[in-house]
């Protein structure tokens, strides 16, 4: 998983690397930190349970999408504040993870990251998929990029965006 997207728009990206192990458990324990916590975990119980649950995504994700680009956000500064894990088929993509830090959020970054991929699976002629969990602000800027539910169930939203030109392929072949 060492490929990259590339992003030529505001922001820019990197190929992940070794290197940016330690913003990558970041990245996953200031998500999963405060829900814990808020289960009642004290932090002698908190913090080996979110390394186990680091451990245990990063062995899905090498086994189930051996060939994703992993990507590095950076913001304008060129800092590493995310990451953008996406699976490529020939038919579809798939973002399979997207974080940036909480003190990077809301100034663009995702959604320049987003855009990209929409603009690559168009010339590719691929659709772009990803899930969201219910009740994640995130899913509104899927939303307002074209994103549309497909499935929903009590945890998660599988979401897909369509080129224009495939939406108007897919009309005509129904």
């Amino acid at each position: 998983m060492t490929e990259s997207i590339q992003l030529d728009a505001v922001h820019g990206m990197r190929a992940a690397g070794t290197e940016d192990e330690a913003l990558l458990w970041r990245l996953f324990a200031e998500v999963k930190a405060p829900w814990l916590a808020a289960v009642g975990l004290i932090e002698t119980q908190l913090w080996p349970l979110i390394e186990m649950q680091y451990r245990g995504r990063k062995m899905t994700y090498a086994a189930q999408f051996p060939d994703a680009a992993d990507s590095i956000l950076l913001d304008d500064q060129g800092v590493a504040v995310g990451r953008l894990l996406v699976d490529r088929r020939p038919d579809s993509w798939r973002v399979v993870d997207i974080a940036i830090l909480m003190a990077h959020r809301g100034k663009g970054l995702g959604t320049s990251a987003l855009k990209e991929c929409q603009r690559q699976c168009e010339d590719a002629g691929a659709r772009l998929e990803l899930q969201v969990d219910q009740g994640n602000p995130a899913r509104r800027l899927y939303e307002r990029l074209g994103f549309q539910a497909m499935r929903e169930d009590a945890i998660a939203v599988e979401m897909v965006w369509n080129a224009p030109e495939q939406d108007r392929r897919d009309a005509v072949s129904e």
